[in-house]
């Protein structure tokens, strides 16, 4: 097996897809869906770390990477015929926060702040509740904290208005 062969065995199925352009030039289709010269360099430039283009990759090579890109392609069409728009808006929406989510940092020292509160409000409310160790929950508290904060966001620049 090649040295590229194996490259792209190991890559996940279509991270690198992007929004192919009408007027770019075509590297590949499936099922009659376009594959662009573009999104194969786009795809080139993860795998290879910029050390290869679609001009250069020899015919094997094309072909392994058109069959890597297809199903990402195949799963986006079918998506597109088969979710309802409530689910496609409910996707979009869950991407968009886990993607905001990403980008925000959490300390230990946030999410121990947040946890010894939980514990302090669950003995007030006299909960029979187990606490989970710290060490475990932290990546959960971090977590929630986020999306706090990303709602909190949102919520500091709504207008919201009651008729």
């Amino acid at each position: 097996m090649t040295h590229f062969k194996k490259l792209l065995m190991t890559v996940g199925l279509g991270l690198f897809l992007s929004t192919a352009s009408a007027s770019a030039a075509t590297a590949g289709t499936v099922n009659g869906i376009k594959i662009t010269v573009k999104e194969a360099n786009k795809a080139l430039r993860a795998l290879t770390k910029g050390k290869m283009t679609w001009a250069k990759l020899p015919k094997d090579g094309r072909k392994q990477l058109i069959e890597m890109m297809a199903p990402s392609k195949l799963v986006a069409a079918a998506a597109r015929k088969q979710l309802t728009a409530k689910e496609k808006q409910a996707a979009l929406a869950g991407f968009w926060m886990q993607k905001k989510m990403s980008r925000i940092k959490i300390s230990d020292k946030e999410a121990k702040n947040a946890y010894n509160k939980m514990k302090k409000m669950a003995k007030k409310a006299k909960s029979k509740a187990k606490i989970p160790p710290f060490k475990r929950a932290k990546n959960n508290i971090k977590m929630q904290l986020a999306q706090e904060k990303v709602v909190s966001k949102l919520m500091k620049k709504a207008k919201i208005k009651v008729k």
